[in-house]
Parts: C-alpha cells; sequence; structure tokens
C-alpha cells in the first residue's frame, strides 16, 4: 500500500479539519485502529473546463466539450497530542501549510539506509544552479556536498526495519513509504513510526529546520517587512532562487498573477510579477507596514487550476545576519551538519599569509592597486585592464586585479555583502574559461586568489568565525569551481576597520 503521510502539530489540528471542510470536503467515515481515532474527508472535485480543448474545439467533431475533475481525500489520525494525515490526490496542498515540515526527513534519519540513497535533492543558495536533482544507482552511500542543503531524500529502509516501514521510501516534507499492510493496519504504522522518531538518528545531513518560536518569528517577520519596504536595489530579482541580501517570489513565469490586500490595496493582474512591482503596489496604495503581510497572490497558470497564496507564502528570503530563511511561509534555519560540512570546505581552502604592510587597509580598492607599495611587493596591476580577456561579446571583461608568480588576484574591500559581489566577478571569469569564452590567449595561472578587506571592528584571521553564512557560500561555491577547472583556490585576508 502506498501512503503519503504529513505529521501534523498538535496546534495545527483543529485548523486543518476546518480547511478542509471549507475546501468543500465531507467526513465519510470514522474509525478507530490501534487507539487512534481516525476520520476520512472526502471530495469528487470541482469539475473545470480544459483550455486546449476550447481553442480546438472545432476539431472536435462529435464531441462534447471535456471537463476535468479530480476526486482527492484526506485520512487524519489522531491519539493524543499526536496527528498524521494521509493525502490523496491534490489535498496535499490543503495539508502542507498546517504540516510539521521537519518530520519526513527526520523519519528517513532514523528508519533509511545510510548505504542505499537513490537519489537527492538539495538546495544551493549562492549558485546559478539553484537545485540539484541526482539519481543512483541502487547501494550508493549517501555524499552530500558542503554548501547543499537536502530538502528530499529516496532512499532504501534500513533492512531492520523494513518488515514495518517497506523496502524504500519518499522522504522531504513528508514521507511517502509502502509497507505491506492492509487499511485496517494503519493505526499500528503510526504507532510504529512515533516510536522510531523518538530514537536517535543515524546519519548527519545538511539541510534547514523549521523555527517554532513565536517571538523568534516576529522578529524575523520585522526584518522581511524591513526588505519589502527598502530600496529596490538591495535585491536581484532572479526567479526561482534566492537572492544576495534580498528577497524573491517562488512562482514560474507562466500565467497571470493578481495581487489584492485585505482591507487594503485593490485587485491588481500583472503578466509578470516582480518583487518592484510588490514594492510599487505597497507605495501607490499606501498599504501600512501592519498590514502587508495581509497581501495575497492569485495565481492563474495556464493550463493548470488557479491558485491563492498569502504573501508570507509565496516568497524566499534570506537573512544572512541571522543565518535562517523564509521558504514555503516558514522560517528556518541551518542546522548545525549544514554549518560544519561548509565550514570544513572552507577550511580546505589555502590561505595566503597576509604581508606586514598590508595587515590594515585604508581606501579603496583603486588607490591600493595601484600604490607604490602593491608594486613593491611584487604585483602586477590588472585592474580595469580590458584587454586581458576578450570575448566575442561587447560587454568588457574584468578579469582580475593584481597579478604575481602565478597567481591572480581579486580585490575586494568591505563589507561581507560587498566582498560577495568579487565572488560573484571571480567565478563569472571562470565560468568563461569553462566555456573557452576567450578570443584571445590569457596569462597562464594555477592560483586564484579572493583578496579580501574585511571590514569589522577586530581583525579577522580565518573565514570561517565570518557571521555572513551568505558570503560563505559564495567561497564555497566559487573554490569548488575553481578545483574543477585545476585552478588552486586561495584566500587572502586583510583587515579594514569598521566605520
Amino acid at each position: 500500500m502506498k501512503l503519503n503521510l504529513f505529521r501534523i502539530p498538535e496546534a495545527a489540528v483543529k485548523p486543518l479539519k476546518k480547511k478542509l471542510l471549507d475546501g468543500g470536503m465531507v467526513v465519510t467515515k470514522r474509525e478507530s485502529q490501534a487507539g487512534w481515532r481516525g476520520a476520512f474527508y472526502y471530495s469528487a472535485g470541482v469539475a473545470r473546463r480544459v483550455s486546449w480543448a476550447e481553442t480546438f474545439f472545432d476539431y472536435l467533431e462529435g464531441q462534447q466539450l471535456p471537463l476535468n475533475r479530480n476526486a482527492f481525500a484526506a485520512f487524519i489520525f489522531t491519539r493524543k497530542d499526536d496527528c498524521f494525515a494521509l493525502s490523496f490526490g491534490k489535498t496535499h496542498f490543503f495539508i502542507r501549510p498546517y504540516c510539521d515540515y521537519d518530520f519526513g526527513i527526520e523519519l528517513a534519519k532514523r528508519i533509511a539506509d545510510e548505504n542505499d540513497n537513490r537519489q537527492t535533492a538539495s538546495r544551493r543558495y549562492q549558485t546559478r544552479r539553484k537545485k540539484d536533482i541526482k539519481s543512483y544507482a541502487i547501494d550508493t552511500p549517501l555524499d552530500v556536498e558542503s554548501g547543499e542543503a537536502v530538502e528530499y531524500l529516496q532512499m532504501g529502509i534500513a533492512t531492520s526495519k523494513r518488515e514495518r516501514f517497506g523496502v524504500a521510501g519518499k522522504f522531504g516534507t513528508s514521507a511517502l513509504l509502502q509497507p505491506d499492510i492492509e487499511t485496517g493496519d494503519i493505526g499500528k504504522l503510526l504507532s510504529d513510526m512515533v516510536g522510531v522518531l523518538a530514537e536517535p538518528e543515524q546519519f548527519a545531513l545538511p539541510r534547514t529546520t523549521t523555527i517554532k518560536d513565536e517571538d523568534e518569528i516576529a522578529r524575523f517577520d520585522e526584518l522581511l517587512l524591513d526588505e519589502l519596504t527598502s530600496d529596490a536595489a538591495t535585491s536581484e530579482l532572479t526567479h526561482n532562487s534566492y537572492d544576495l541580501y534580498g528577497v524573491d517570489f517562488i512562482f514560474n513565469e507562466d500565467g497571470k498573477f493578481v495581487l489584492s490586500c485585505r482591507g487594503g490595496g485593490p485587485r491588481t493582474t500583472y503578466d509578470h510579477l516582480t518583487i518592484q512591482d510588490l514594492r510599487t503596489y505597497i507605495q501607490v496604495h499606501e498599504i501600512t507596514r501592519n498590514a502587508i503581510l495581509n497581501i495575497r497572490i492569485r495565481h492563474e497558470p495556464d493550463d493548470a487550476t488557479p491558485y491563492t497564496k498569502p504573501l508570507k507564502e509565496s516568497i524566499d528570503f534570506i537573512a544572512d545576519d541571522e543565518q535562517v530563511l523564509l521558504t514555503g511561509g516558514q522560517w528556518t534555519k541551518f542546522n548545525q551538519d549544514y554549518l560544519t560540512f561548509l565550514d570544513e570546505s572552507i577550511a580546505a581552502i589555502d590561505m595566503e599569509p597576509v604581508e606586514s604592510k598590508f595587515a590594515k587597509i585604508v581606501g579603496g580598492e583603486p588607490e591600493f592597486n595601484i600604490s607604490a607599495a602593491v608594486k613593491s611587493a611584487g604585483y602586477a596591476v590588472a585592474d580595469k585592464d580590458f584587454s586581458i580577456f576578450k570575448t566575442r561579446s561587447s560587454t568588457p571583461v574584468e578579469a582580475w586585479d593584481l597579478s604575481r608568480n602565478g597567481c591572480v588576484y581579486a580585490v575586494k574591500f568591505g563589507t561581507p555583502q560587498k566582498l560577495g559581489y568579487v565572488c560573484d566577478q571571480a567565478l563569472n571569469v571562470l565560468e568563461l574559461i569553462r566555456n573557452r569564452a576567450n578570443v584571445t590567449d590569457i596569462p597562464e595561472f594555477t592560483s586564484y586568489c579572493l583578496w579580501f578587506g574585511y571590514e569589522a571592528k577586530k581583525p579577522l584571521t580565518d573565514i570561517r568565525t565570518s557571521g555572513s553564512i551568505i558570503l560563505k557560500q559564495k567561497i564555497d561555491n566559487w573554490a569548488r569551481k575553481a578545483r574543477d577547472l585545476s585552478i588552486r583556490p586561495v584566500i587572502k585576508l586583510s583587515h579594514r576597520a569598521k566605520t
């Protein structure tokens, strides 16, 4: 039997049941199993027109205009403080906002076989490839790279637990299992699941975990409101991704979008919705700060059922200093496994000792690069020299700022946010090299160094101690790309006094 299981926190049980009933579902049967009380919710679905059939109706000679109708159901089980929801059809859309987002992965860490990984889906936060989905042969050990936050696993079940939970499972927000049981045995399965969740986890897994403290959530909501009411220049919009110090929609681009605000702005339709559109909507209609999170977004995709979500469930936002992110309407934080994997990757990057005369930096990069002190230290200046790396594009490429003894240097001074920009620039150069985009020979080099003038009250001797997880994510991605090209990544740290 195939079962898609969600765990529901006690406080969300009543709101979930109300949501199901409000959505047109009815309870068709109640029963008790192994101490659990079960209620089966069902809906036959609403008949909907098919857009392509309307367009080509002239070609459907002798046929009636077809309608789509998809039935859906949920089986809700409760026992004392525990609740699980089994989803059938599209009911997972109703259940997901009320579920324990950590349940599926936490279950995997206790019943899955670490040496039988079959598929992983993980998210990267500061790369062009935002999501990795990798499939493996059976009996492949789990291997997660630094910078990845695992969101989904398909794994074999540990041999000792297969009799109860089946041979293999899929684990994300929910758990999709295929135990060899009958419908009357579901209660026993849930009891076994509660028991195993109390056991220690069997392997480390870098990921994000849900924040549940109400005071913390309120504080992070204020950070989100700060971003939504700030100058648009702080965000760089890219669909289905996380921005550097910014906020982004998570919708696909197809279809139309309708903004509305309860007690505030009117319904406004957009063919393409951006964060700047949202900011403009807030400003033009003078929506107060307290009302911003009342904004709702209706997405009307092509050839699919329209749906409406609150603003908070419609955007992704990463708050760097707090090392937290908003996704799916939930505030989450990077777990210790994630931070450890990332720091271990950073520690593997070679550090070039900084000369004593450059230990403390004053001024900006242009003056520094052409200074007599830099020249006397043996560095050759390449800053603003666009002849080094020529491509077929008319856009000039600044390859690097300095070079010495087979090593090129990208130099940047300032806050972690500004240092992140030079990581992006250096990564772009590596991408151009990988794609062989240069039309003339470029000077040979074996090492690529990011030379940071890190702005802080006290000198930073180890980039791992930086409070910026975004900067570390960017460095990790750049270093991996350099190694792929057989280029040695290097970091050099100077101190720039915080003003």
